[in-house]
């Protein structure tokens, strides 16, 4: 195998030499360690010359002592420990530059069922690289002085980055992890690689499995899709191979939606607002699609707000063409309707006089509110209760409409409608 010590050294910057040179020193001084090795991407991005992101160990032996002891060393605060043997060290605290570090104990991997959880069992180093999803993630480096930069690479994922392609493990990966399926698409677009056919026949064989992740696995790999600067081509690689519509048979990128986002892409001006976000891409969809994509996601508040905003607004928005409608009658069917729905339409959206109206909700009416406060009706004899919260929204209406303008016009108008509220 290759040697790769020089990518430690002179590839990688001064903080991960820090972590690579303290990972040496720990390896040859604790009994119960027989070999730490760096794995996946930060292997595969130093050769590829690019930034690397957190640093993936392997170890062969006591990885819980091994964890305790780096963290120690680098002065975080000690590892938490997840239900796979992997050890997590916080190095937020620690000066900028150090990338957050996975300590996992070399294990193999078995799948009770497709799309199930793994369990796992100690294992070797090759069963460690042989459980992970790509070849070109499925390299380790050594960092113990023994054989300090040696590559251990038994899917050849050195070989497949000079061929530039992702390929999978084994015939049965995509139905072990679903998941496997939107990380091919993401690797294949940042990295620049092509699918290999044969991974590329497995997904279209395995794309079913997709339906048995759950919601919030689902979810979790559309957001990191979501973060990545590419994400008009890995919507329309998803789109192509059939992954959207296996997370929902609603969820799809109708071609305005495709255009906005390019449009949005080359100016780089993507909305970093996640609801925002969702609203642009999910803009145009029916009823029955949003509360598909909704139920599916099983996310939280800001994930169905705006995708079922979309939807609710389609079905009010020709009312504000209405060149008599009032402002307070804009403001009556825009108040429910999310932010991030209206900002979509506004991009989205055809040029009719409702843009205007909802640039002005947006601008100003949502910000128009009483001067009078609860506070003012009580001190007139009102008792607080639902007549208290149906006077205010009334003089916030009489206001929006420029029927009344001044504080003491609005508790006039109060007092006087009080009458009538009372006997309803």
């Amino acid at each position: 195998m290759p040697n790769l010590s020089q990518l430690l050294t002179s590839k990688s910057s001064t903080e991960y030499q820090r972590v690579f040179n303290m990972c040496r020193e720990i390896s040859d001084q604790l009994d119960n360690v027989d070999g730490v090795y760096v794995v996946g991407g930060v292997v595969r991005d130093l050769i590829l010359d690019r930034q690397p992101g957190d640093i993936d160990l392997s170890v062969v032996g006591d990885a819980a002592s091994f964890s305790k002891e780096l963290s120690s060393r680098l002065g975080a605060a000690p590892p938490s420990e997840s239900q796979f043997q992997t050890f997590k060290i916080d190095t937020s605290d620690l000066p900028a530059g150090t990338p957050a570090i996975d300590v996992v104990t070399a294990r193999s991997e078995t799948y009770a069922e497709p799309a199930a959880l793994p369990e796992v069992a100690i294992g070797t180093l090759d069963q460690d690289l042989k459980r992970r999803d790509f070849s070109v993630n499925a390299m380790a480096v050594s960092l113990s002085s023994s054989d300090w930069g040696t590559l251990v690479d038994p899917a050849n994922g050195f070989g497949d980055i000079m061929r530039k392609r992702i390929k999978v493990l084994h015939d049965g990966s995509f139905v072990d992890d679903p998941t496997r399926i939107f990380r091919a698409v993401r690797y294949s677009v940042r990295l620049g690689f092509t699918i290999e056919s044969r991974t590329s026949d497995l997904i279209s064989k395995s794309i079913g499995n997709v339906d048995h992740l759950s919601g919030a696995r689902v979810r979790n790999e559309f957001e990191l899709m979501l973060a990545e600067t590419q994400l008009v081509d890995m919507l329309r690689i998803s789109e192509e191979i059939g992954l959207l519509a296996a997370i929902s048979p609603g969820l799809r990128i109708g071609a305005k939606a495709m255009q906005v986002l390019e449009e949005m892409n080359e100016s780089d001006s993507i909305p970093s607002d996640k609801s925002e976000l969702l609203a642009v891409m999910m803009f145009g969809l029916n009823e029955d699609e949003a509360a598909q994509i909704v139920e599916r996601f099983q996310g939280p508040s800001n994930w169905g707000e705006s995708i079922i905003g979309n939807v609710d607004l389609a079905k009010h928005v020709a009312v504000l063409d209405q060149p008599s409608l009032l402002p307070s009658e804009v403001v009556e069917i825009l108040d429910s309707i999310p932010e991030s729905s209206m900002r979509a339409y506004l991009i989205a959206g055809p040029p009719l006089p409702r843009r205007d109206r909802i640039n002005q909700y947006l601008e100003k009416l949502q910000f128009v509110k009483p001067e009078i406060t609860g506070n003012d009706l009580i001190q007139e004899g009102i008792p607080e209760g639902p007549v208290m919260g149906k006077l205010l929204e009334l003089v916030r209406r009489a206001k929006l409409d420029g029927q009344v303008t001044s504080r003491e016009e609005e508790l006039e108008l109060a007092k006087s409608r009080l009458p009538g509220f009372l006997t309803n």
